[in-house]
């Protein structure tokens, strides 16, 4: 159920309309998890500044179950900051990126929790 969620200052009309099917695939790929439970959001056209300047900027999170530890952050860290680096424009000095691991119980998924179903 990994879910990434993207806030930039770039505007709308820059982001390729296919910025969010690239990212739920790149997502699938890094943290080999089925492209069916990944979930996408970019909030773009945002005020935002970074270092008292408006250049493009971003601050984001991922969010998963049993996905991160210090090795593997690294290494997802690579390639997406890569990947928006190509794709948006985003210099990887400008974007922060939160780790998030959740536990299946404090996730609701189709009127349960993901600790119902994975049991």
């Amino acid at each position: 159920m990994p879910t990434i969620s993207i806030t930039t200052n770039i505007p709308k009309y820059k982001i390729p309309s296919t910025f969010l099917a690239e990212t739920s695939k790149l997502i699938s790929q890094t943290l080999q998890t089925p492209e069916l439970y990944i979930g996408v959001r970019i909030k773009a056209g945002q005020q935002m500044c970074w270092f008292n300047d408006e250049l493009p900027c971003a601050l984001g999170n991922i969010t998963g179950t049993g996905n991160f530890g210090v090795d593997e952050n690294k290494h997802y860290a690579s390639i997406i900051y890569d990947f928006l680096e190509k794709k948006i424009g985003i210099p990887q000095d400008r974007f922060y990126l939160s780790f998030v691991e959740q536990k299946p119980c404090n996730i609701g998924v189709k009127g349960t929790t993901l600790e119902e179903i994975i049991q």
